[in-house]
């Protein structure tokens, strides 16, 4: 998902466990700042979400109505983050 007034794109990155490196990316549909914020407790209420936000097993119901292709979650063997880059 891309904010064109912020101008970030805001997506799921996918880490492997084992190696650490990157192995997916998934896009997200749309984002809405103020229910990221409160999913992920603890964000700073002027902040913006450009840091990176670890999703754990609870989280999954939430981002699951925000990603634009189903992800196949495995905690075993991946990592999950929201994570924004600037375009």
């Amino acid at each position: 998902m891309i904010d064109t007034t912020l101008k970030v794109r805001r997506f799921i990155a996918e880490y492997s466990e084992k190696t650490e490196e990157l192995v997916a990316e998934h896009e997200l549909a749309e984002f809405d700042l103020c229910k990221f914020k409160a999913e992920f407790g603890g964000v700073n209420s002027e902040g913006l979400m450009f840091e990176s936000y670890e999703i754990l097993e609870p989280n999954i119901s939430f981002i699951n109505k925000y990603v634009s292709q189903p992800i196949c979650w495995n905690f075993e063997k991946s990592s999950y983050f929201v994570e924004a880059h600037a375009i």
